[in-house]
């Protein structure tokens, strides 16, 4: 579910929040009463707006808190959609966010239930009445117990989601992750065999090579002697060299081989087990793919995988733990765009102030016109050209890096 929240940001809010209002709110408003649907929707704001803007979802979730006490509306299931809220802002808001999320919403049901109980006759339609100060008191602590429990719960249940999302992924991830496992440790296994053999091999064309300098050197003192047996001591000579140039042909022929076999180049696919290399690093990397994917050769694959791989390698130099990557892939029918992005310098500036900051119209313009240089863009731009593509790297004003490589005629160009 985090996942695809944040794969779909604005999308799942929605749907989210439409859902547990129609759900909850709907109850509520059955058994409750009309006005409960606005504390319901009130909350529900609070949802969709919890992946965005986290501190006006935390101020909704207290005026909905407010809203139910004001209109003594008895507690119901719009406390879930709170708890809803909650547990999103524990996922996708900043530090702060999520510090402050958690004693507000305690703060607001300990409020209404204060309420309830000393202010308003609302517990007594389930037929809870407590007698007296001391009952209201023992009853007040109880409720606090279950409210602080479930508030708890809740924050732990979206940060325990995000964290599986973000470091240590899915079943699926997981599932790339060992089969990349299992592939290395039979090519660790394969490379010992050879070694093996090549340190085999390696001794007879030491051998070879020891017999060659023995012969050469017995050459030089017999010609000295007796000059007509220089002709078969040099046919020696040629045949020890021909028998070690043999064996040195079988090496290279046998770590050549088995090279082309097992060192296949990477492709586009091989970009998951990237990302999840990225994730347990610590970078909320997501890779996505719109459109309708076509084959391409293998040497374009190997290019894109080289354009995308430098990019997030320059984002793990630039841009500190905690950075949002993206990876989008765009088909379209007969080209592709390769966009990937990250909000490194965002990320940096939580927590300073406009003057810390010191943001300027120079800063925009600078942007807007300059031109990204370096050994890195200067590679990925060669790479894309022979297959008739672009590369723009390019800042964005106080939020990190972009970089966009375009193939117009990828199809054409790069057919399987």
């Amino acid at each position: 579910m985090i996942r695809w929240i944040q794969n779909r940001p604005w999308q799942s809010s929605i749907f989210l929040a439409a859902f547990v209002f129609c759900l909850f709110g709907g109850i509520d408003s059955i058994s409750i009463g009309f006005t409960s649907i606005l504390v319901s929707l009130c909350n529900a704001l609070a949802v969709l707006l919890a992946r965005f803007y986290a501190w006006l979802s935390i101020l909704l979730v207290v005026t909905g808190a407010v809203l139910a006490a004001a209109l003594e509306v008895r507690p119901g299931l719009s406390g879930a959609i709170a708890l809803s809220a909650l547990m999103a802002i524990a996922a996708f808001g900043n530090v702060w966010q999520r510090i402050i999320s958690l004693p507000v919403a305690v703060f607001s049901g300990a409020g209404l239930l204060w309420v309830s109980i000393y202010k308003s006759e609302n517990l007594r339609v389930f037929g809870i009445e407590a007698n007296g100060d001391i009952g209201r008191m023992n009853f007040f602590l109880f409720g606090l117990l279950i409210i602080v429990s479930t508030g708890v719960l809740t924050w732990l249940a979206g940060r325990l989601l995000i964290t599986r999302a973000t470091h240590v992924g899915t079943n699926f991830d997981r599932a790339i992750s060992e089969r990349v496992q299992a592939k290395q440790a039979l090519e660790i296994a394969e490379q010992n065999e050879r070694f093996e053999i090549a340190r085999d091999i390696s001794e007879l064309v030491i051998q070879r090579v020891s017999a060659s300098i023995s012969l050469a050197e017995g050459a030089i003192y017999a010609t000295k002697t007796d000059p007509e047996i220089a002709p078969r001591i040099l046919e020696q000579v040629a045949e020890s060299a021909r028998s070690g140039h043999k064996e040195l042909r079988r090496l290279f022929d046998m770590l050549n081989n088995k090279h082309e076999i097992q060192a296949a180049p990477p492709r586009v696919d091989d970009l998951e087990s990237l990302v999840i290399a990225f994730r347990q690093s610590g970078y909320n990397i997501n890779l996505r793919h719109d459109g309708v994917r076509f084959e391409i050769d293998e040497g374009a694959e190997l290019a894109i995988y080289r354009i995308v791989f430098d990019a997030l390698e320059n984002t793990r130099k630039h841009a500190p733990v905690g950075t949002d990557v993206t990876v989008d892939f765009t088909w379209t029918e007969d080209g592709l765009q390769v966009l990937v992005k990250d909000n490194g310098v965002e990320l940096q500036n939580r927590g300073l102030s406009l003057e810390e900051l010191a943001y300027t119209i120079e800063q925009d313009r600078r942007a807007l016109t300059e031109t990204i240089v370096g050994a890195g863009v200067t590679a990925m731009s060669e790479r894309a050209r022979l297959y008739g593509g672009t590369v723009e790297a390019s800042r964005v004003p106080g939020v990190g890096f972009t970089v966009s490589a375009i193939f117009p005629d990828l199809k054409t160009s790069a057919k399987a």
